[in-house]
Parts: structure tokens; C-alpha cells; sequence
């Protein structure tokens, strides 16, 4: 097994708000992310709206299994967040994905943590 990476993302103040409310958006994100990276989904990606009793805290919940491992997203629409997750065993094309990210969400502000396993 070749070793891989683990890219962490958190983007705040997204210009997107829509796309961070909707499932169906994220759902689809979540399809085009697996296929930039060049992974395989071994599941339809799982995606739902939680709406908790704090309305800032309610938001979108979407993962998918991939071959190597999994892809995670958390949004947050009234606080303007956005949070992924992707581990992979095998080595991806960071640069790829934030660029992806922030093209589809524009935030004004993204901190990245890239873990070389």
C-alpha cells in the first residue's frame, strides 16, 4: 500500500450560502469531488439537513465511502461554513480540491491541513 494523504479544510465566510443549505447540492459536490480526486465511490454518498433547536448549528451533513477510505462535509449556512475531510491510502491531487472548494463556495477565508501519511 503506497502512502496517502489527509486534507483538511475549513472555509469561512462563503459567499455560496444556497449551496451550503441544499442536500441535493452537496450530494452532487460530493460525486464531483470523489471523481477530481480520482477516487471510487463504493457507496452512494449519504447526505442529510440537520436542523438542530440553535438555528446557526443546523446545517448539511454529507460522507461517501471510497475505496481508500472516505469523504466527509459539514456545512453551516447561517454561520457561513464549510468543513471536509478527505483520507485517502492513496496520494490525491490536493491542489485539485481546494481549488474545486473554492470555486464552488468562494470563502473568504480557507485554512488548509494537508497530512502526508
Amino acid at each position: 500500500m503506497k502512502d496517502g494523504n489527509h486534507l483538511i479544510l475549513d472555509l469561512k465566510n462563503c459567499e455560496k450560502i444556497e449551496k451550503l443549505s441544499s442536500k441535493k447540492f452537496v450530494e452532487n459536490f460530493i460525486f464531483e469531488l470523489v471523481k477530481i480526486a480520482e477516487m471510487k465511490a463504493i457507496i452512494k454518498p449519504k447526505v442529510l439537513y440537520y436542523e438542530h433547536e440553535e438555528k446557526e448549528e443546523s446545517g448539511v451533513t454529507g460522507f461517501v465511502i471510497i475505496a481508500d477510505s472516505h469523504v466527509s462535509i459539514h456545512t453551516y449556512p447561517f454561520k457561513e461554513s464549510l468543513y471536509l475531510d478527505l483520507f485517502s491510502c492513496k496520494k490525491f491531487n490536493s491542489r485539485k480540491i481546494v481549488n474545486l472548494v473554492q470555486k464552488t463556495f468562494e470563502p473568504k477565508k480557507l485554512t488548509k491541513k494537508l497530512i502526508k501519511r
